[in-house]
């Protein structure tokens, strides 16, 4: 597609033929002055004129698949840029510690590396419990003894069962007592020296392997693993307005677009001066990724009305001058660049509040490629 927008623009800067021109009704001032729709000081080129407006044949418009709207002015509510920085919340971001000190297994499928997707219950690992030679010896030692019990206890049991109604029933509840106590006994003993402590995943999200690697020695407390949800983390904005916390509902993250963040509250604490405004994720979709501690930006409403055009934020375009502009359809092959003042809305969207007539025919779609015609 770039290919065929470079061939558009070349054909428009070379081609020597005019152009008839389709008037347009509609194309004025901000102020309601008349703009004229034929270019008064042309150079008989396409392309570029003297009075900085640009012709341009309706079917390289086509392929340079430029759109326009008509200007509208209407009432919306002013937004507030913060900026701030991704966090984890307390709710979906989890670590994974082993309770002693052991060497690491892999579970069947392998270890989990960074970037990897783990649902809440899976298992990440085993703990392999390492004694020393001696403390082996007597933890294998006092299970042999136990299971020794049982058996003797479990045929202590079945004799005085097969002698029927003869048998002491109170010795025989003594016994059955004491071959429940070995077993469990044996339990706690098999616990520590066959079974291996699992590593379970607490949540769902994105697990973070904090370099470890199948049979490493790890000890009791370490931080392996780190599993950080999707769907739920916090975006702490800083303000200089202290008062601007009253008006604060909700924001759109600009790198996230999509994903909408619910005010909190703020912290009783100033940080450098500036107070510390708590966003939580609330949109149900969820993002593709996140990133713990990345600048981000927030474009939050607030309880006041703005009047103007509300554009699609790609209309607005730089001039030779580095100052914001927007093209308007003069007529059917000519477009003429307009000085504006604008705000930021919500990501994607701006409201024109100065500069700009209703009424008019603004380019939203392909205006940086018609800035670039020369």
């Amino acid at each position: 597609m770039k290919s065929f927008q470079t061939l558009a623009l070349s054909l428009l800067t070379t081609t020597l033929f005019s152009s008839a021109l389709i008037a347009s009704p509609g194309a004025h001032g901000p102020n309601g002055e008349h703009l004229d729709q034929k270019a008064s000081k042309t150079n008989g080129q396409l392309g570029r004129q003297d009075d900085g407006s640009v012709l341009m044949p309706m079917k390289h418009q086509a392929l340079l698949k430029i759109r326009t709207q008509f200007a509208e002015v209407t009432k919306t509510r002013k937004h507030v840029q913060l900026h701030g920085t991704i966090k984890p919340h307390p709710d979906g971001f989890a670590i994974v510690q082993p309770s002693s000190d052991g060497r690491l297994d892999a579970p069947k499928k392998g270890m989990h590396i960074s970037g990897t997707l783990v649902k809440a219950g899976e298992i990440l690992g085993f703990i392999r419990y390492q004694y020393t030679a001696f403390d082996f010896a007597n933890q294998t030692s006092d299970l042999v003894a136990v299971r020794n019990q049982i058996a003797q206890v479990k045929r202590d049991v079945d004799r005085l069962k097969n002698l029927g109604d003869l048998a002491s029933k109170q010795e025989l509840e003594r016994l059955e007592t004491q071959l429940t106590i070995f077993k469990q006994q044996e339990g706690v003993l098999e616990q520590g020296l066959e079974k291996s402590e699992a590593l379970v995943a607490p949540i769902d999200g994105v697990l973070v392997n904090n370099s470890v690697s199948k049979g490493q020695w790890v000890e009791a407390g370490r931080t392996l693993f780190e599993i950080v949800s999707l769907d739920k983390f916090l975006v702490e904005a800083t303000t200089s307005g202290e008062n601007l916390s009253a008006e604060l509902t909700t924001a759109k993250i600009t790198q996230l677009p999509n994903v909408t963040v619910s005010y909190i509250g703020s912290s009783p604490q100033l940080v450098n001066g500036l107070v510390l405004a708590n966003f939580e994720s609330s949109s149900e979709i969820k993002p593709s990724h996140i990133q713990l501690n990345k600048p981000v930006t927030l474009q939050a409403p607030i309880n006041r009305v703005i009047e103007g055009i509300v554009l699609p934020a790609k209309a607005v375009v730089l001039s030779p001058n580095n100052l914001p502009q927007v093209w308007i359809k003069l007529s059917a092959e000519r477009f003429l660049p307009q000085i504006v003042e604008y705000e930021e809305l919500e990501p994607g969207l701006v409201v024109i509040t100065n500069g700009l007539g209703a009424d008019n025919r603004v380019v939203v779609e392909g205006s940086s490629l018609l800035n670039q015609v020369r």
